[in-house]
């Protein structure tokens, strides 16, 4: 569960001081050192991540009995000049680092850290260039209407008669109308779409559907935005990196899922375990994985659930579903799939180990009067103890370097 977003009905204010800071800042963004030079330079992002490399070095100068950085050397920065630990900075320097239970930080972590801010400014630049290329457009199009009212005023003020030129014109302008008509209307419902719903920005990664059909459970494919223009969309497929353009006008009707304003990712990882299998062995599957989920604090938020879905006494299986949030959005789907691959594969390792692991029954089923195996699950509190031990080595086969 995450707090509400509240904002205020009330229309900002911004003052003349706030424009003079949005312009400084901006200018800083093109600046070879974006991150002060004590940072280093950070013009491009190969040289952003060697600085973020020497600085990790220089970091750890401060604690030479460390192998790993401890947060502590990074939360300096969250204390005021008297001393009193500011909180929200604080807060955001472990969103941002994310250490690990201990409270340490590998030099990978660090400089993945970095390189997600980094790309989150370049981003945010050109949203910003992009922008200005459409307030540029709208502003021709309003010097065009502006220059036409301002030369009907004119004939107007010398006594020209225009409304005789414009019934003369009358069938001449009925019979365009409907020519573009249609696409008058699509271009108008373009406009809106990208100054009053403003659905995605440069960078976001978006999937296009049907807003009368549901979504998958698992994802949409999606589409990274290029530009952006008052007319068209450019986008690229994420998976074959295909260039495509929309009409705006086109785009307006449809549901537009935007990854990168959309929460974090909840991901679900599905398992089968015969329908025989003891639930005191569910129940130590399920402490396996809480335990895995817990030991990665940099890629998963919570275990929201786990619970069984579905039943099939005919197919002698039981499906439990494992429901968690990851770190991530959507926006960036790699590391999500990977973190997601490593639990399956994990959890696959440990229902090996407990006997859990759903083997389907032959086609067409055999009728016998033979026992049907289900003591093979009973297991005693020494092979209990055994068990527990297997799981440890399993955990130890995922456990990140």
């Amino acid at each position: 569960w995450e707090e509400p977003e509240i904002r205020s009905s009330s229309a900002s204010k911004a003052t003349i001081k706030d424009i003079l800071q949005f312009r400084q800042a901006i200018s800083l963004m093109d600046d070879k050192y974006p991150f002060t030079p004590a940072f280093g330079p950070a013009s491009t992002r190969a040289i952003c991540v060697d600085s973020s490399d020497s600085l990790y070095d220089r970091l750890l100068e401060s604690t030479p009995d460390k192998s790993l950085l401890p947060f502590e050397t990074l939360s300096q920065i969250a204390y005021d000049n008297k001393g009193n630990l500011m909180r929200d900075k604080a807060k955001a320097l472990i969103r941002l680092f994310r250490p690990d239970r201990r409270g340490y930080l590998t030099k990978l972590d660090f400089v993945s850290s970095i390189d997600t801010v980094y790309k989150d400014l370049r981003l945010f630049r050109a949203s910003l260039a992009n922008s200005s290329t459409i307030d540029d457009s709208f502003e021709s199009i309003m010097n065009v209407l502006t220059a036409i009212l301002a030369i009907c005023g004119i004939l107007l003020i010398i006594g020209f008669n225009q409304w005789k030129a414009v019934s003369s014109l009358a069938a001449f302008l009925v019979s365009f109308s409907f020519m573009f008509g249609a696409a008058s209307s699509k271009y108008f419902e373009g406009i809106l779409l990208i100054f009053v719903r403003r659905p995605y920005d440069i960078g976001d990664k978006i999937a296009l559907s049907d807003p009368s059909t549901d979504t998958s459970a698992s994802g949409s494919s999606t589409w990274f935005v290029e530009k952006v223009t008052l007319f068209t969309t450019t986008v690229r497929f994420a998976t074959t990196n295909e260039v495509a353009t929309y009409s705006n006008g086109s785009l307006a009707p449809l549901r537009i899922i935007n990854a990168k304003r959309s929460p974090k990712a909840v991901v679900y990882v599905y398992h089968k375990f015969g329908s025989d299998a003891p639930f005191k062995m569910v129940k130590v599957f399920q402490t396996a994985i809480e335990n895995f989920v817990k030991s990665r604090p940099r890629e998963w938020v919570a275990l929201n659930g786990f619970r069984a879905t579905r039943v099939e006494m005919e197919l002698n299986f039981i499906e439990y579903v494992v429901v968690l949030t990851h770190r991530e959005m959507w926006q960036n789907i790699g590391p999500i799939l990977q973190s997601q691959a490593d639990l399956a594969s994990f959890g696959l390792e440990v229902s090996k180990k407990l006997n859990l692991r759903y083997i389907s029954p032959p086609k067409p089923i055999h009728l016998s009067t033979e026992k049907s195996g289900r003591n093979k699950y009973i297991e005693s509190d020494s092979t209990m103890g055994g068990k527990e031990n297997e799981i440890n080595q399993v955990a130890e086969m995922f456990r990140n370097e």
